[in-house]
């Protein structure tokens, strides 16, 4: 009996340091009946610079940018990595932002073999198309919350 997919997702692990930020994800799928299976422990990952313009993923999401120059750039340059970052950064690997550069591989084998091990054939566009889910730990997000 195939495996029916209600959706997909992925487990987010976020470690920081003073300097970056680097997250890990291991993809799941839900069935229709709320069963579970887990690509592990095959993972994707990401990383970048924790704090300033280069820590922004895909686009600023924060409070409204001053007008003058100065204090945005110092606005800018105060900004730390959220937990959109991170899954814009998800996205990106998986394929699911058609605005972001799309990588010439993504990172969905291990759930498609996996799935078709428990009898569903399904294509990285199908998956792409799927409702997606990120879980993070509390820990995760508390990290994220700090400045």
């Amino acid at each position: 009996m195939a495996f029916e997919i209600d959706h997909v997702g992925a487990v987010v692990h976020v470690e920081l340091t003073s300097k970056q930020w680097s997250a890990d994800a291991t993809l799941f799928a839900v069935g229709m009946d709320g069963s579970r299976i887990t690509a592990a422990p095959a993972r994707m990952g990401a990383a970048g610079p924790r704090r300033g313009i280069a820590a922004i993923t895909k686009c600023y999401a924060g409070p409204a940018l001053p007008e003058d120059p100065d204090a945005r750039e110092r606005a800018l340059a105060a900004y730390h990595v959220q937990r959109h970052d991170v899954e814009d950064a998800m996205n990106q690997m998986l394929g699911r932002d058609r605005q972001m550069h799309r990588p010439p591989r993504l990172s969905w084998d291990p759930l498609i073999e996996l799935l078709a091990e428990h009898g569903t054939n399904v294509s990285e566009d199908q998956l792409i198309a799927m409702p997606f889910k990120f879980e993070f730990s509390a820990a995760a997000l508390a990290a994220l919350e700090q400045t």
